[in-house]
């Protein structure tokens, strides 16, 4: 292997020396392709030489057939394929690559191609030679890492491993020896359109345990289930690195992440393998600066290459062509300077830009998105009678999951916006699920989550939306228990809309909300109040025929959704726009600053070398060109930052009404089923009281208390623990407890509505049960306090159907007091 290795540097140095003109970059390239060939497998090496040489034979019997003038033509041709200075090896896709190093060539005359094709013959029998021995020593060294305690987790079904390649030739050798070995696999690579690369994501999440991927799977693929890389080849662009680990090191990741990366640096006798060196010189370094950088490596590595005047690519290439260089380079990288990133942070206002982060409100801030998400069990419930009205037979299995036995050719046409949008579904599907932790489940390893993204559910809903585009704006009715009286309840899809730096037109934020407009349509005395939508899944169904439905003009709830909820978020959404175009501002002018300062001071070093180099005139006059270039682009930045901070109206569009009855006006037999206190107004008072004897004790213990049963979201009082001083952090789950609260005569049974049921099981750990006995008579009593209500007081919980809600006897909550 190492006599290869030399023999194929030496062909390179020889029949692919740097060139000038227009095919320097060529050259450069086509270098740098083989060499990377060389270092990724020998299966990969010895395709490449076979390729080439069949190209290269191929070429010397077209040209010999020629004229002299127009051989000379074909030869340009082909030496100038490369034109733009500007491009880099990995800006090449795979076919590209291919054409490049097997067509291309330095060669002048017939005789130059003849002596390489003779060489090209050797070589390519050399690596068949060591194919043929069957000694891979970088495949044992994969399979002597498979062994290592790390991976003990592939053989039981748990673990997922990613291993990147440069190459497809490789590729398809690590697929066969890995199958070999008894390993599960699938592959993600450039030849696949952006819909199979999803089909090959969810192939490896649910049946695979390893993929074999190129640089294809660097980028726009979540595989934060997998922790596990294996960098087989690794990439000379230190970007590349970021965007691979950033594939499995992300949020959502819940395991230690661990990377290995493949690089030779000597033979077995000693001998440097020289791009090898300088790859592990550059990783023993970064390793070192680990602490300095605050854990930071991979993700900053280019910025630190690039500040510490190191380019990786051209150092590999030029090592390669000229050895004796090899300890200046590694000397060059072991000098490099972690502080220099953290100067230019500061330089260029990104150390501005990461202050200006309140972290501690951005904690809050998820802790509402988290509270507002969908549940679970909602989206599994729409699925299921979605699929129903538009004839997608689904059925349950026997260990609560579903089954989806064939999908209709109609929800896999390509004439529908969701399959273009996301691909097709499968034709079937065994296993289904809604919630994301039976994925954690080593049964449920298999199993498809099913949610809005999923090409069938985007499919199924839209053929729901069609079917029901006639009921826009219709009207249905309801029952609340706890009204005194009838009132409305109007669904809107309200917007606000702003622009980007180039103008364009771009949503700055969206919802849907409910209006609960009080007595009636038309009154003088009408009163709105704002609700989230999803009040309206606690309420029963009215048993109103639907023709007897009136439908309801919703332009006076409109009207006051427009001066107020969407004034209020027109205005909230102009502040924080503001806040970031001044971030932007003061992170622009700094970084231009530092920009212009250095192009300037390049221009004023050419013009002093231009005096002694006369033909330096022409690299002067282009840098000065790309000064004005910078000024230019400063000026139209700046001008651009005016209109971030403008957030304007959206439409506000009538979705729907709801008319709500309270329960007196039912029938006793409803009105039975569905009253849980005679007296809806002492219920309310009993409520209340307990709600403050909740906040006072949450107060008494130093943390933070909002109230927020009003806004409908399954609990009823949100208490964050104070941030850290220091840092501002707020443990996810012991920083933040979402409470329901129940305040009720001793002995009584506590009733959860399906909503507060359900926001228990999915926020789990985080939501509490708070329960006061007798509140209007203990005004200090101490709640009987119950975390996580959905798991302990599961088995204790018996559903009413008629009443909508789930009660637990008394006994039960009096177990945790």
């Amino acid at each position: 292997e190492y006599e290869l290795y030399k023999a194929v540097t030496a062909y390179i140095n020889e029949f692919m020396a740097h060139g000038t003109g227009r095919r320097k970059q060529s050259v450069a390239l086509a270098r740098t392709v083989i060499q990377r060939r060389l270092a990724s497998s020998t299966n990969a090496i010895f395709e490449s030489l076979q390729r080439r040489f069949e190209k290269q034979r191929k070429l010397l019997e077209e040209l010999e057939v020629l004229p002299p003038k127009q051989r000379a033509i074909r030869l340009a041709q082909i030496q100038g394929r490369l034109s733009d200075a500007e491009l880099d090896e990995d800006d090449l896709d795979d076919i590209s690559r291919d054409e490049l190093i097997d067509e291309f060539t330095v060669a002048m005359e017939l005789d130059q191609i003849r002596e390489e094709i003779e060489a090209l013959r050797e070589l390519k029998e050399r690596g068949r030679r060591v194919k043929d021995l069957g000694r891979d020593s970088k495949l044992e060294a994969l399979r002597q890492c498979l062994n290592q305690a790390q991976f003990s987790e592939l053989k039981d079904g748990k673990g997922k491993l990613i291993i990147f390649t440069e190459h497809r030739d490789t590729l398809t050798h690590l697929l066969l020896h890995l199958h070999e070995w008894g390993y599960t696999t699938c592959e993600i690579h450039g030849g696949m359109n952006p819909h199979q690369r999803k089909q090959a994501q969810e192939q490896f999440r649910t049946q695979a345990q390893i993929c074999v991927a190129t640089e294809a799977a660097g980028e726009g693929i979540n595989l934060q289930f997998c922790h596990l890389m294996i960098n087989y080849d690794l990439p000379w662009n230190p970007t590349r690195l970021e965007q691979r680990l950033g594939r499995i090191h992300r949020i959502g990741q819940k395991h230690d992440v661990y990377v290995f990366n493949f690089v030779a640096d000597e033979s077995e006798d000693g001998q440097p393998i020289i791009e090898g060196r300088i790859l592990s010189t550059l990783l023993l370094k970064l390793d070192q600066m680990r602490a300095i950088l605050n854990d930071r490596v991979f993700d900053v590595v280019g910025e630190i290459l690039s500040l510490n005047q190191i380019n990786l690519p051209e150092m590999l290439r030029e090592a390669a062509y000229d050895p004796r260089r090899l300890e200046d380079y590694i000397e060059q990288l072991q000098d490099m300077d972690p502080e220099r990133l953290k100067s230019y942070e500061q330089a260029t206002g990104i150390a501005l830009a990461k202050s200006s982060v309140d972290f501690s409100d951005f904690q809050k801030t998820n802790v509402e998105v988290e509270e507002r998400r969908l549940m679970p069990k909602y989206v599994e419930e729409h699925f299921v009678k979605a699929a129903a009205a538009v004839e997608l037979k689904t059925e349950p299995r026997a260990d609560g999951l579903w089954r989806i036995p064939h999908v209709l050719a109609d929800l896999r046409s390509d004439r529908l916006e969701a399959v273009r949008q996301y691909g097709k579904s499968e034709s079937s599907y065994k296993k289904v699920t809604f919630h994301k932790e039976h994925l954690d489940q080593t049964r449920h390893l298999d199993a498809v989550l099913m949610g809005p993204g999923h090409s069938l559910y985007a499919a199924v809903d839209e053929k729901l939306n069609a079917a029901l585009e006639g009921t826009l704006g219709g009207a249905g009715a309801f029952v609340d228990d706890l009204a005194e009286a009838p009132y409305q309840l109007h669904f809107f899809e309200v917007s606000i809309r702003g622009q980007d730096s180039r103008g364009r037109n771009i949503p700055l934020f969206a919802e849907l909300i409910a209006v609960r407009q009080e007595q009636g349509l038309g009154n003088p005395g009408e009163q709105f109040s704002i609700l989230p939508a999803d009040c309206l899944l606690d309420l029963p169904s009215h048993p109103l025929p639907p023709n007897a439905i009136p439908v309801l003009d919703g332009k006076p709830a409109s009207d006051f959704v427009k001066i107020s909820h969407q004034m209020e978020m027109r205005q909230q959404c102009q502040k924080d726009r503001e806040h970031f175009a001044q971030v932007c501002r003061e992170y622009l002018e700094k970084s231009f600053s530092a920009r212009i300062r250095a192009a300037q001071d390049r221009v004023m070093q050419l013009c002093a070398r231009e005096r002694d180099s006369p033909e330096m005139a022409l690299a002067r006059q282009r840098a000065e060109n790309d000064l004005e270039d910078l000024k230019s682009l400063q000026k139209e930045r700046m001008a651009g930052l005016s209109r971030l901070s403008v957030a304007r109206h959206g439409p506000v569009r009538h979705i729907a009404t709801a008319l709500v009855f309270p329960a007196e006006q039912m029938d006793s037999a409803q009105l039975a089923a569905l009253a849980q206190e005679a007296d809806p107004a002492l219920r309310r008072r009993i409520e209340l009281a307990a709600e403050d004897a909740v906040i006072q004790f949450e107060n008494s213990r130093g943390r933070e208390c909002e109230r927020v049963g009003h806004m409908k979201i399954g609990f009823d009082i949100r208490s964050l623990a104070s941030p850290d001083p220091d840092t501002g952090y707020r443990d996810p789950v012991l920083g933040v407890r979402r409470i329901e609260v129940k305040g009720r005569k001793r002995g009584q049974p506590i009733r959860l509505t399906p909503n507060e049921w359900y926001k228990a099981v999915q926020l789990a750990e985080t939501y509490w049960l708070y329960v006061i006995w007798d509140p209007l008579d203990n005004p200090g009593a101490e709640p009987i306090r119950i975390q996580n209500p959905a798991k302990h007081l599961d088995y204790a919980k018996r559903e009413v159907v008629t009443a909508r809600v789930f009660e637990i006897p008394a006994e039960a909550i009096c177990k945790f007091a």
